[in-house]
């Protein structure tokens, strides 16, 4: 049987990609050491990067939405840097939001009276199909007050071996950096560092500073 392709780009097989997330891909990708793929060390870098980034674009975060937060790193990190924030995750999976007490919802279906100044979407967008995929980006963009912070494991990525690819899970749909670039680009600006704008946004971003 072929490999069944996306709407929008050719991905692995379909029934490959990971759709339930339990409490052992968890124990293996966030809570033993030995085999996670972060750390809170270095989400907290990366928390302060992004927040210092947003700071020096005029950008103001008092609240932010975590899509797909998993364990919550993003949520330790910004209570250790500033605890003022206000913090939301959501999460498809049944077991972390019964542990942690996370909104049950994906992106797509996610609804809020009020639009967040941060939404984070890291390494939760491999696993959408072409359609769920767009529509994720759509919700996105209509949450987002400042800006988006992105960050999913691309073709090329795998192929330079930028990743870790023994502790990368594997089981995700597989497309190249210019597909994300231009579904992005139609409602966001590319500031780099994983960090997009809204295209209304008044921040000025010159052109060797866009990623």
């Amino acid at each position: 049987m072929r490999a069944r392709r996306s709407r929008y780009y050719p991905v692995m097989l379909e029934r490959l990609v990971r759709r339930d997330f339990d409490r052992a891909f968890f124990r293996r990708y966030y809570h033993d050491a030995s085999t996670a793929v972060v750390h809170l060390g270095e989400a907290q870098r990366r928390v302060r990067f992004v927040l210092a980034y947003l700071d020096f674009l005029g950008v103001e975060v008092k609240s932010v939405l975590d899509a797909g937060c998993g364990v919550g790193l993003w949520r330790r990190a910004l209570r250790r840097i500033d605890r003022s924030i206000a913090y939301t995750g959501i999460d498809t999976s049944e077991y972390l939001c019964r542990r942690y007490g996370w909104t049950r919802a994906s992106i797509t279906e996610f609804r809020s009276r009020r639009k967040f100044d941060l939404v984070v979407c890291q390494d939760m967008l491999q696993y959408l199909d072409g359609d769920e995929l767009r529509l994720a980006v759509d919700r996105v963009a209509r949450l987002c007050r400042g800006a988006c912070y992105v960050e999913v494991p691309t073709r090329e990525d795998f192929a330079e071996r930028t990743l870790d690819l023994v502790r990368t899970d594997r089981r995700i749909h597989l497309r190249g950096v210019r597909f994300y670039r231009r579904l992005l680009a139609e409602h966001f600006i590319a500031a780099g560092g994983g960090i997009f704008l809204p295209r209304n946004a008044r921040t000025t971003i010159l052109a060797l500073e866009r990623g």
